[in-house]
This record gives C-alpha cells, structure tokens and sequence, in this order.
C-alpha cells in the first residue's frame, strides 16, 4: 500500500507560522499548498499559530483548508475559523500603557502598535524606512486592519503591543526593557524589526498544546523561523526551522529545511511523510 493510501498523520496536529516560514507576505508557495493539501488529505491537521491578529489573514485563509483552531497574537487570542469561537484569550497588564509611551520618549526612532484581534492601533510608525516596514503598512492597510491610535480612539484593554525597531538598535531596546524588569509582560523578536511585549505566561507552544489537547490528538510538528516560535518549537515531537531563520533556533530543531520561499513548510511535510513511513 502506498504512503497516499493511508491515513499516516491522524494523530498529527502540524502547526506553522506564517511570516518568514508559510510566506514571505501574502502568497503562500504553490508547493506549500500542495503539500499540506496531501498532508491533510493523509489524516493531519493543519493549523496556523503566528504573531498576526485575526483580521491579517484574509489573504492567507482563502489558500488554505484550515477548519482546526487558529493561534494568533503570539499565542494570545486563539479562535475557530469555523465559528468565530475564542477558546483562549489573554491581555497585557495595566501598567503596559506607561510603559509603551516611556520607551517612545526615550528611543525616538521607534515606533509602536498595539495588537487587537480586529485591528493594529499604531501608535506611531517610526523609522518607516526600514526595509519591511512600509510593506506590511500597506497589507494592514490594505486589509482593513489598521487605526491610529489616540486616547480618545483605541482600546482600552491591550493584547499585545509591536515595537517598531531599527534592526541595528533592537538589541538596546531589548537590553533596556529587560534592565526595567517589567511586571506582567516580557520581550520576544518575532522579526527583523518587530520586537513584541507579551502578556507573561503567554507563548506558542502553550498555545498548541492547548489546539492539540482540544482536538485529541497525541503528537505534534511545528515550524517557525523567529524566537518568539522558539517555545512552540522546543515543545514539538517533531521541529523545523527554514534555513533563512534565525541561526540560534537552528540548534533546537530536528530539521533545517528549505527557504521560505523556496517551500518551507513542504519540504518539513517530506521529512515527516518519510519519517511516519519508515
């Protein structure tokens, strides 16, 4: 019997994350959509957990057959593509507020948003000449996903916030925040200019866990390129990272695999099929 005859991954949740290792952007890799069409059409589950809120992934979902539970917000909001149903939800402490505007006085060419599941609040985009920065303005935009952000005109509650930091400087506003010793939030890179505060006790690998238990399945994949996938990918039975990720999450991986652009998350598929196939 062969491989496409069997139901190989049906106890296998395989989470992916989607900037930097799904796609680039917006338009997912043929080869990916083909691979985790075979994946699922084999007995898998497939879902996405990212840093994105909901409301970016209009031009994702139409490309995929996702039914299983959605990890957004960096593990902060998790919710059914089918029903709209949240089974998980967290946010920021109080204190974030003054936080946020301190750090915009002191470090001058940053800039900030803050993450709602329906929408990123900017506070201010900084240094818009950064190489990514003014593309990803004009997806948000161009989704509908995006406010400016005033105290008269934004959320009351945050769930996360999105620092928008020159890459040459994101190691002293890192060193800086972690010096303060914030209560309730803590830092974590998600990209080559976003540094994030989430919510303590918030991360991915919570998160699929929490996808994996409510679905009953016994084991998982994951696949990420940055350090805030580091917690989902560590808890995995089985981790991949592209070859374009970060270097230091190379080492706590099963597999380094292909580029993003290059079909990430289809070459991972391939190494699972051979491994479930042995």
């Amino acid at each position: 019997m062969t491989v496409q005859n069997k139901k190989v991954f049906e106890d296998l949740l395989l989470v992916s994350d989607i900037d930097g290792t799904l796609t680039k952007l917006t338009k997912i890799p043929q080869k990916n959509i083909d691979a985790i069409k075979k994946f699922i059409a084999q007995g898998g589950t497939f879902t996405l957990c990212t840093g994105r809120p909901k409301c970016t992934l209009k031009e994702i979902l139409p490309q995929l057959p996702i039914t299983a539970p959605i990890i957004t917000i960096n593990g902060g909001y998790v919710y059914s593509p089918q029903n709209n149903d949240v089974l998980f939800e967290a946010r920021l402490p109080e204190n974030v507020k003054e936080f946020v505007f301190d750090l915009l006085e002191r470090f001058e060419r940053i800039g900030a948003m803050l993450v709602e599941p329906d929408n990123y609040w900017v506070i201010r985009w900084g240094d818009e000449s950064i190489e990514g920065v003014a593309e990803r303005r004009d997806m948000y935009l161009r989704e509908g996903c995006c406010q400016n952000y005033t105290e008269g005109n934004g959320p009351n509650s945050w769930h996360k916030v999105v620092l928008i930091v020159p890459p040459k400087q994101i190691q002293d506003v890192r060193e800086y925040i972690e010096k303060t010793k914030p209560q309730g939030f803590y830092p974590v890179q998600s990209d080559e200019f976003y540094l994030e505060l989430v919510a303590d006790g918030v991360d991915k690998g919570k998160a699929m866990e929490l996808v994996r238990s409510y679905l009953n399945l016994s084991k998982t994949a994951a696949i990420g390129d940055r350090e805030n996938d580091k917690a989902m990918l560590v808890r995995a039975d089985f981790s991949a990272i592209p070859k374009n990720g970060d270097r230091n999450l190379q080492k706590e991986v099963d597999f380094i695999v292909d580029s993003c652009d290059n079909g990430a998350v289809a070459d991972f598929i391939n190494h699972l099929e051979r491994f479930y196939n042995r």
